[in-house]
């Protein structure tokens, strides 16, 4: 059957302000639509009527009513632009999958050609010896038969092959554990907000919310979960906060402005403040936050004055700043760090540190170097007997600071979940776990004293790695750039300016993350059977 016959299009006269389209083009136009019963020509830049596919863009128009109505110019234009488009998006969809198989192939590059070295062969190599070089032999050995060097350059590529996999296993491996990592977070987090919080004395109460503070409070809770687990049995307020800060300021304005009429308490109170003005430097400086032009030092200022003034009978001494420093990182306000810090600190072995309460103290160091006897040996009789330390020695800067002077943060808020809700026996178990910890380092001095009975070295180097100045075994690293997070950069602090190394945290080469850390501080306090 043939098709019938089709109509010649026509041409009319050109409406008022719509170009005269010339013949070459009125012969492709398809019928136009009508409006107000004048026939308008269609150009084939309008692309086809509604439904009907373009043979040059496979897609279906929906606007082309709205292309009908631009001039010829303007319909030129936009079907340019949509065609330019098209062609970078399937320029951009075949050089993507190019560019994939080129870095594929260019991860595993040869080895360059083995040339002379200048040191084992100085003479030039000749263009005879030049032809035969190889690339898994040197020049100054005889020539490799090149049969076995593509036999070698193959197992190369293997090689580098089964390299590459590797390393990919590894990296979706590390990325699953980060995963499950962050949904164990996640419930955590859910947990402490729908069933503990509201539920406080009922939860902590039981022998289940005992493993969720081991494992560590999430983050977000972690200043509310210090507070509630510490108390305040002191019944500070804000107000007790800005009174006790109100006299230290009023105390060094009246020191500034009639400084022959200050009297012995208040000099003695000024020293104090020169000393936090000085220590708050040297509190986590990784962070860069309490350093000159810090944006919370002048909050741990103010904490540590405030405690002074409240505290006058105990003052300021070295390793509150440190403390404080922790506290002001997890409160949302000074205050807050102020009323939770006193509250910690009276607590029986920090109190007795600050009121140097020889009793309690001797106490604490008898119970803490019988549980380093018992569970280290050998390390216990290396510092007591070998090195000639003292239990001040070895205790005081940890107990003084409650771990502050030297562990690093991650590890050190991870022990803080625990002493606020288990109290004290904590501390004895984390420092235990520390030196069990640095005893790879700490074996490497051998000598207590030399044959004059005056402290060696290795003594010396001992003490300040378990005191104010903590580093890995006086080994100097390289300067480390800062982070606005921890990364295993450190703090030392106070007395020890010139030695070397001072200034990182403690090192663990063998104890893991922070739940390995926390595995070693619980077997601490167990009792082999």
């Amino acid at each position: 059957m043939s098709p019938s016959p089709r109509a010649p299009c026509t041409t009319a006269p050109p409406a008022p302000g719509v170009p005269h389209l010339s013949a070459s083009a009125s012969t492709s136009v398809s019928p136009s639509v009508s409006r107000s019963n004048r026939r308008l020509l269609r150009s084939s830049s309008a692309g086809p009527e509604r439904g009907q596919i373009s043979p040059r863009n496979p897609r279906v128009y929906s606007y082309n009513v709205m292309m009908s109505d631009l001039s010829e110019e303007a319909k030129i234009i936009t079907e340019a632009l949509e065609h330019h488009a098209d062609e970078k998006r399937r320029r951009s969809d075949g050089s993507n999958g190019d560019l994939a198989t080129r870095v594929s192939k260019s991860l595993i590059e040869l080895p360059p050609l083995q040339k002379s070295n200048i040191m084992i062969d100085p003479l030039p190599i000749s263009k005879e010896k030049e032809k035969v070089l190889t690339r898994t032999r040197p020049s100054w050995l005889p020539p490799k038969d090149q049969k076995e060097e593509k036999r070698h350059l193959k197992e190369y590529k293997r090689m580098m092959a089964l390299s590459r996999e590797a390393e990919k296993r590894k990296a979706t491996k590390a990325a699953s554990a980060q995963c499950d990592k962050d949904n164990t977070r996640e419930t955590l987090q859910s947990i402490w907000d729908e069933h503990v919080y509201p539920h406080w004395n009922q939860a902590i109460a039981e022998p289940r919310t005992r493993e969720l503070w081991w494992r560590g409070v999430p983050a977000r809770s972690r200043g509310t979960a210090w507070q509630r687990a510490l108390g305040n049995e002191l019944a500070l307020t804000h107000e007790t906060f800005h009174k006790a800060l109100q006299r230290a300021k009023d105390v060094r304005a009246k020191a500034a402005a009639t400084p022959d009429e200050t009297n012995e308490s208040a000099r003695r109170m000024l020293v104090w403040f020169d000393a936090i003005d000085a220590d708050a430097s040297s509190a986590f400086p990784d962070l860069n936050l309490f350093q000159e032009g810090g944006p919370l030092r002048e909050s741990l200022v103010d904490v540590l004055q405030a405690y002074c003034m409240y505290r006058s009978d105990v003052g300021y001494i070295h390793g509150l700043h440190t403390t404080a420093a922790l506290l002001v990182l997890q409160l949302p306000s000074p205050a807050s760090a102020f009323i939770t810090l006193a509250n910690a600190l009276n607590r029986a072995l920090p109190l007795a540190f600050l009121t140097l309460d020889r009793g309690a103290i001797g106490r604490t160091y008898s119970l803490a170097s019988a549980t380093l006897r018992y569970k280290f040996p050998r390390l216990a009789a290396h510092l007591y007997d070998t090195l000639r330390l003292t239990d001040e020695e070895i205790w005081e800067p940890m107990f003084r600071s409650l771990l502050t002077n030297g562990l690093d943060l991650d590890r050190l808020v991870r022990v803080w979940d625990c002493w606020v809700f288990e109290g004290d026996r904590i501390l004895i178990r984390a420092a235990v776990a520390i030196l069990g910890c640095l005893q790879t380092q700490l074996f490497t001095f051998t000598s207590g004293a030399d044959e004059n009975s005056r402290p060696s070295n290795s003594r010396s180097a001992v003490r300040n790695i378990l005191a104010w100045g903590p580093r890995d075994a006086g080994a100097v690293r390289p300067a480390r750039d800062r982070h606005s997070a921890p990364v295993g950069g450190g703090f030392g602090g106070g007395h020890l300016p010139h030695a070397a190394g001072v200034g990182d945290y403690w090192i663990f080469p063998g104890s893991g993350d922070q739940d390995a850390f926390m595995q070693d501080v619980r077997d601490a306090g167990k009792v082999q059977t």
